[in-house]
């Protein structure tokens, strides 16, 4: 909010009425009122404390500043901040509780400063596109080492979600790029790639062969750090017991206002467990109208992001594909942890930035800044 109103104050006049036009846009405010007036309103009258409502207000107004940085530096601007941001963020954990993390090699969960592990290795997979697309437009390779840390702490937090989320959003990003790949003409594999990949499987190949105890070791360590055998954590315990939770909410939500929803953050105050799905948690607090809007919108938004990355001759090296690959990702972790349409924290807010988006946002990375240009 203090970014969008220094942007405000700094930009030009022409620049500054361009802003304000997109945020008035009648698609815009129609928009944000679907989805939150609702809510808002049994905030307002339903609830016995004002914070339901405080949180929805709040809400409004960062879509209101997202729609203008978005109009001021476009998605390439944000998705940048977003890579420093975070990537600092990483760095600076890691390294004040460098200790911790080292210990949790071992059986002990990454939890630094008491945070909840889910969601401190929520806040590392989600930066790790942001990651990859920079080192392959700038070129800064030494960005992989934190990488690597950013998938070392989601094994470490043994958030199995994260992972699990990584490797949707992962696959899915692969196949796109495979597509674009098998739709270009052009396309052509070097001498030199195929036999270094030839090598490097052989490699891998002969390790596995000689080293079989090692594979096992490095096979059961996963399986012990993941918990998958876990009486408490594992594969047959219900996501963690969160199904037991999530059937007692499907049980009571018809007795509520589910259709209009119950109120912003009611789910925290209305439950003695943490939901743990920002699907259901919105559901219960947005109603379903407006979780219908919101999850159509993000669709939307994963559909045309594919679909120009696939169609554009310009859109190679662009932002899309790292985006798509962090909302997916993003979207993913959503079935068991409570994010979706919110701002509790970076991934959030990068999602809001993409709901409040037009086509227009995402065709205009197609002509990047000068300073990008090669």
């Amino acid at each position: 909010m203090a970014g969008a109103f220094l942007c405000l104050l700094t930009s030009q006049r022409e620049k500054r009425h361009e802003i304000l036009m997109a945020v008035v846009r009648p698609a815009t405010l129609a928009l944000i009122a679907l989805v939150t007036i609702p809510a808002l309103l049994s905030s307002l009258f339903y609830r016995p404390t004002l914070y339901p409502f405080e949180y929805g207000i709040v809400t409004v107004v960062t879509l209101i500043g997202a729609r203008i940085l978005l109009s001021a530096v476009g998605f390439e601007g944000v998705l940048l901040s977003f890579f420093y941001a975070t990537t600092a963020g990483i760095l600076i954990v890691a390294g004040i509780n460098f200790s911790d993390l080292l210990a949790s090699i071992g059986s002990t969960r990454f939890a630094p400063l008491f945070y909840d592990p889910n969601r401190i290795a929520f806040f590392a997979v989600t930066s790790i596109p942001a990651q990859l697309w920079f080192v392959s437009r700038r070129r800064r390779y030494y960005v992989l080492l934190v990488t690597a840390l950013c998938v070392f702490v989601m094994v470490g937090a043994s958030s199995r979600g994260s992972i699990g989320a990584l490797l949707i959003g992962g696959l899915a990003s692969v196949l796109l790029y495979t597509a674009r790949l098998s739709r270009s003409a052009a396309v052509t594999i070097s001498r030199n790639i195929l036999i270094g990949t030839l090598a490097l499987l052989c490699v891998f190949t002969v390790i596995a062969g000689v080293e079989q105890r090692a594979v096992v070791s490095a096979g059961q360590f996963l399986g012990t750090k993941l918990a998958l055998a876990d009486r408490d954590r594992g594969l047959n315990t219900g996501f963690t017991g969160r199904t037991t939770y999530w059937a007692q909410v499907t049980e009571i939500l018809p007795k509520t206002s589910w259709l209009v929803g119950n109120g912003f953050r009611t789910s925290d105050e209305d439950f003695n467990f943490s939901l743990d799905n920002g699907y259901l948690a919105s559901l219960y607090e947005i109603g379903l109208f407006s979780t219908v809007i919101v999850l159509a919108k993000y669709i939307f938004i994963l559909y045309f992001l594919s679909a120009v990355y696939l169609s554009n001759r310009w859109a190679k090296g662009t932002i899309l594909l790292a985006l798509f690959f962090t909302l997916l990702t993003f979207l993913a972790n959503g079935f068991v942890h409570r994010v979706f349409f919110g701002i509790g924290e970076q991934a959030s807010i990068l999602a809001l930035f993409a709901f409040i988006s037009t086509r227009q946002d995402i065709l205009q990375v197609l002509k990047p800044p000068a300073a990008w240009r090669p």
